[in-house]
């Protein structure tokens, strides 16, 4: 990735396709480019809300804890989105902590910069205002079919989330390329390791699903489409 961004790079990212080239000639003096390493952390819950992030290549968690510093919720990106949206134009501070799951590279900005120019262009409010209500019906019907007594169907339910979220279909079926241990599982879908280590391994025989610690394949999503339902 180029270390000096032009203003066709910005036009890559979607939100700022149909944006002024004088706003965006404007902006690109704050306009920065970083990796960071699997594992990295890139900010904490409660740091100052200073920077807006386009992720650009990987992945990243983000995660929230609650009072007792155990975990209470998750969410994945997958590259060529904006992060993060909780919390824009309204907290001062980050709700969420955000860890490199994979290599990535991201850029980034000031917040008040994009702030104050998403709140001149009604073109990209609306994006931003269209992407949160796609966050927000995905993670609603998350909820929903993550929310049931049978710890089998939450599993199922979890892995349909994650294609649905991050998958990326290829001549081998839906390819999800961030890495999921069965801890990560069993946490996202709250049931026990050995509960999803034994799903997992059925999956498998019956050539349902692959999983590694690099990628999840499936030749099948309407397996799971089904079992969603």
């Amino acid at each position: 990735m180029s270390q000096r961004w032009t203003i066709d790079d910005l036009r890559q990212i979607d939100v700022f396709q149909k944006s002024a080239s004088r706003e965006l000639e404007a902006l690109l003096p704050h306009v920065y480019c970083r990796t960071y390493r699997k594992g990295q952390v890139l900010f904490m819950e409660g740091d100052p809300r200073e920077r807006v992030y386009f992720l650009m290549d990987g992945y990243v968690k983000l995660e929230r804890l609650n009072e007792a510093a155990t975990y209470q919720y998750a969410d994945y990106l997958k590259p060529k989105q904006l992060f993060p949206y909780s919390g824009m134009f309204t907290e001062t501070y980050y709700r969420h902590s955000a860890e490199a799951l994979t290599d990535i590279s991201v850029i980034y900005m000031p917040t008040d910069r994009f702030e104050q120019l998403v709140s001149r262009n009604a073109t990209m409010l609306l994006h931003i205002v269209g992407q949160m209500n796609r966050i927000l019906d995905l993670h609603e019907r998350r909820v929903q079919e993550i929310i049931t007594p049978s710890a089998t169907d939450r599993v199922l339910n979890t892995i349909h989330y994650l294609i649905e979220d991050l998958g990326e279909r290829d001549a081998d079926g839906v390819r999800v390329r961030c890495p999921f241990t069965t801890v990560e599982l069993s946490r996202i879908s709250g049931t026990s390791r050995e509960t999803v280590s034994n799903i997992l391994s059925k999956l498998r025989k019956e050539d349902i699903l692959q999983l590694d610690a690099r990628q999840l394949v499936t030749e099948h999503p309407e397996y799971f489409e089904q079992a969603s339902h």
